[in-house]
């Protein structure tokens, strides 16, 4: 059955401390909904999510997990300057866009609930582990993170990174009619495109097509794989995995074992790196679990910040789970690698 045309959750153009501009979408959960209580009282308001996408992605990325989240707490989602709807910065690196973000959390009067995918993955790592005073929790899928054994994808993504080489190879990716490039991403990004409903397919590549319209589009793509890519050569205690081990926020890290852009063994070393951390392997996944399994990662995530003590965000009573023998309160229990069933 086909369902109705997905939409983008509305957003505004908002200008950060930064002086660069950032679009945000923005979810309010429904007044009386299933945030009150069964005796109609309405508990304290739960502190926001706020999510950043990852390469090449924007704000609508996240578009099916905010739905399935809409009554769980109020939702932020935003393209990064040069991507989906914001207008281009002057640089486009992992420096630039931790400031970005960093600034963009501090209009809010709380730490917020941080999720984000593959490069906003490394980005929310540096945020987290410079501004813990902004972040509540920390959930990763798929973060991009530096290894020397890449999967496929990855391998080949490398190469537009050279010099040259990088704009050449996207002029030839230009030639590719729409419908096929699609195909090819689709391939890249899912485990099986083909469980994914055709209409939130088809959001996914209006909304990549709208953007690589662009003029800027492709210089921005390549400035920020160059970035992620200087990334490999920082000193230890200036690198991404120096970053991650100075995290104090619990942190929930997500990976697919069929992604093949970040490859399923990172999660090893992320149990060395991390141990206020709940790993979670999830079979038949690809790069971007959220949108091709929003409910299960939804319920992943509700899990979490119950099991983090974030008492503020409601969990059905039938996922609900004790602290393990041992585990202080408000990680439990974190140490241990799980496998998510997919939905």
């Amino acid at each position: 059955m086909r369902v109705e045309r997905i939409e983008g959750w509305p957003g505004e153009l908002l200008t950060l401390s930064t002086g660069r501009k950032v679009f945000a979408r923005h979810s309010e959960p429904s007044p009386g909904g299933s945030d009150s209580d069964g005796d109609g009282a309405t508990p304290e308001r739960p502190a926001p999510i706020v999510y950043v996408h990852g390469l090449g992605g924007s704000s609508t990325n996240w578009t099916a997990l905010m739905r399935e989240l809409h009554d769980d707490a109020e939702q932020w989602a935003l393209d990064l300057p040069g991507f989906g709807e914001s207008p281009r910065g002057g640089r486009h690196t992992v420096a630039e866009f931790v400031a970005d973000v960093s600034a963009f959390l501090e209009r809010f009067d709380e730490p917020v609930h941080l999720v984000a995918n593959s490069l906003g993955g490394m980005i929310c790592v540096y945020v987290a582990a410079r501004r813990p005073d902004l972040v509540r929790t920390l959930s990763l899928v798929s973060p991009a993170m530096p290894q020397y054994r890449l999967p496929w994808a990855a391998r080949a993504t490398a190469f537009l990174a050279l010099p040259w080489l990088g704009e050449r190879i996207l002029a030839r990716v230009n030639g590719v009619p729409p419908e096929k490039q699609a195909e090819q991403l689709a391939a890249i990004m899912f485990a099986d495109w083909s469980v994914i409903p055709v209409p939130e397919l088809e959001f996914a590549a209006e909304q990549r097509a709208r953007w690589m319209n662009q003029p800027y589009a492709e210089t921005v793509l390549l400035a920020a794989l160059r970035s992620i890519v200087v990334q490999y050569v920082q000193p230890r205690r200036r690198s991404a995995w120096g970053a991650a081990g100075r995290i104090l926020r619990p942190t929930l890290v997500i990976m697919g074992s069929s992604d093949s852009l970040v490859g399923p063994w990172a999660r090893g070393r992320w149990r060395r790196t991390l141990r206020r951390s709940r790993l979670v392997y999830m079979p038949n996944t690809g790069h971007v679990a959220m949108m091709e399994h929003p409910h299960a990662v939804a319920e992943l995530l509700r899990d979490f910040l119950h099991d983090t003590g974030e008492s503020r965000i409601r969990t059905p009573v039938s996922s609900r789970r004790t602290a393990g023998p041992g585990m202080p309160s408000g990680v439990a229990p974190l140490a241990k690698e799980r496998m998510n069933a997919t939905n």
